[in-house]
């Protein structure tokens, strides 16, 4: 078995409830499918929510992914509160983001777009679901908004399990700071599981990704 933190994925499946063959994870920023065919290979049976504000990556994963058995796709946002919100397509659709670009972000806007946003507690509410597993946020300097939106589920201890995005450098203007993440999910009784690879541009490291677990998730 490998080292705790060297795997996001084999961690999350190390940490879900072993009897567990029904997983319910929340794909936030799905852009093209890449995590859902991920999730597909490391757990048997996982109910997939899938959500995509971007029109061509949407595009995408509905021909990636909308055959696959368990997986709902949703050309939409997550964010704090319910309403429409502009989203900034970037010519690289993996930097598309509702945060203006910052210094070192690459490629270029291509389109400004408003799209439909909920919440994950409206969301759940609609859908009767009840407990998330698996928390994925991948939005590009958005997450912490994302997580606002779940305080139902936080409070009621019903999330397990939160991999996001973490950024350091100016890739987008008035992203969330880690401290403010880990302050919000520290908050909510969740611990660091681990950061994994650390991206760097010219010497200084600029983004990660980080998992959280709660110790107290309600199943």
């Amino acid at each position: 078995m490998p080292e705790p933190g060297s795997d996001p994925y084999l961690d999350m499946r190390r940490l879900v409830v072993p009897s567990r063959r029904d997983v319910t994870i929340f794909d936030v920023g799905a852009n093209i499918g890449q995590t859902i065919q991920r999730f597909r290979e490391i757990f048997p049976q996982p109910t997939i929510h899938a959500f995509e504000p971007g029109g061509d990556a949407f595009d995408a994963l509905r021909v990636n992914c909308s055959r696959l058995a368990g997986v709902y796709i949703n050309n939409m946002a997550l964010g704090p509160q319910p309403g429409t919100q502009e989203f900034i397509e970037n010519t690289n659709s993996d930097m598309s983001s509702f945060l203006e670009p910052g210094d070192e972000c690459w490629g270029t806007v291509k389109r400004r777009t408003l799209v439909t946003m909920i919440t994950i507690d409206d969301y759940c509410r609609q859908h009767c679901i009840e407990t998330i597993d698996i928390l994925k946020s991948d939005t590009q300097g958005f997450d912490l908004e994302v997580l606002k939106g779940a305080r139902r589920l936080f409070a009621q201890h019903r999330i397990h399990l939160v991999y996001l995005e973490v950024i350091f450098g100016k890739l987008y203007k008035n992203s969330a700071q880690l401290s403010e993440i880990y302050e919000f999910l520290s908050e909510r009784g969740f611990d660091l599981v681990s950061f994994y690879k650390i991206y760097y541009i010219n010497g200084l490291a600029k983004w990660t990704d980080a998992l959280f677990v709660n110790q107290q998730y309600d199943i």
